[in-house]
């Protein structure tokens, strides 16, 4: 995920401290405003190798320890599409949710979410979830996928759902997205049997969880397309390239997360921008394999299983299963496709 993010620690609304993934918020701000409107006033400079950016914020009242979303209909000012630059100003009215809530160990999350124009999809609009998280698109082929996993506490409606982060850190889910277990993910819906173009669950309007048969579509597509990609590679390229010493070097190369472990056969070149990262997976009270293994839900079930899909650091393909440790109460990551 591109995204920039700032801790504000406020009492009374003071700031401090920062740190960043992609990009700079700098130069902070903040203060409450004493004409009994209760709005808060976020001044900060923005800068970044991006050209355009989508900005968030979520607000913490126990120090950090968990968060909650600001609902983006509460921000007015300079929340994007934003160029680079100083004196950004944001205001944030949290009467909406929060009336008469005070904490003096309350903090602000600021995020800044980078806008990529490379792969995005031919006329898809800015995509939002509830919680005001943005999220870069991709095509391949004929299909239209999120180029992140989704992380979202509630579904295209408001309602609150349950979101897994990977060892209880906020941070985890801000970088990999969230995890959720099959029947969070499809939100009341059954299993899409016979419907190939899957159900909504809780992606956002306009979008929904990947059938099994659209997953394979996906892989099918790049196999049958391109002479250089076979069922033994297919996850290589659609793997985010980030990876600690990566072949490839540059930005590639990273041991900051988001990010794969080392592998120097089965690194991730990420041909088509899909970006595939490795969220883990929560089962039976455990977390597994951030950084080395990622899982994906479909929306389709056979027998008492949902399919998934899954992709290794170890290895170079993309696995379809179902069953072996996928049941409906292990949690897992999120892409949407468009409808």
């Amino acid at each position: 995920m591109n995204k920039s993010l700032l801790l504000l620690i406020f009492i009374s609304l003071i700031a401090a401290g920062a740190f960043s993934q992609d990009g700079s918020i700098t130069n902070i701000s903040v203060a409450q405003r004493t004409n009994g409107s209760g709005l808060v006033d976020v001044y900060f400079d923005l800068s970044g190798q991006g050209n355009s950016y989508f900005m968030n914020m979520k607000v913490s009242f126990d120090a950090g320890v968990n968060y909650s979303p600001i609902t983006h209909s509460s921000l007015s000012g300079d929340t994007g599409p934003l160029a680079p630059g100083s004196g950004k100003h944001i205001i944030w009215d949290p009467t909406q949710e929060h009336p008469n809530r005070y904490s003096p160990q309350t903090k602000l999350m600021v995020i800044a979410y980078s806008v990529e124009n490379t792969n995005s999809c031919p006329g898809a609009p800015n995509v939002f979830d509830y919680d005001g998280n943005y999220y870069n698109t991709v095509q391949i082929g004929d299909q239209c996928w999120m180029k992140e996993n989704l992380n979202t506490t509630r579904d295209a409606s408001g309602n609150n759902i349950s979101r897994l982060c990977y060892n209880n850190s906020f941070e985890n889910c801000e970088l990999y997205g969230g995890l959720y277990n099959w029947s969070t993910v499809m939100n009341g819906s059954a299993s899409s049997n016979g419907n190939p173009s899957g159900v909504q669950g809780i992606c956002p309007n306009g979008w929904h969880v990947p059938s099994d048969p659209e997953w394979t579509e996906l892989t099918d597509y790049l196999i049958n397309t391109y002479n250089d990609i076979t069922a033994s590679n297919v996850g290589n390229k659609l793997k985010s390239c980030r990876q600690v010493s990566s072949p490839l070097g540059g930005d590639c190369s990273t041991s900051a997360h988001p990010r794969w472990d080392s592998n120097a056969t089965y690194y991730g070149t990420n041909d088509f921008g899909f970006s595939a990262l490795p969220g883990g997976y929560y089962s039976a009270g455990s977390n597994n394999y951030l950084g080395y293994h990622g899982y994906w839900w479909s929306s389709t079930k056979t027998g008492y299983f949902p399919w998934y899909f899954f992709i290794f650091y170890s290895g170079g393909g993309f696995f379809r299963d179902c069953g072996t440790i996928g049941n409906s109460a292990d949690s897992f990551s999120v892409r949407c496709v468009k409808d």
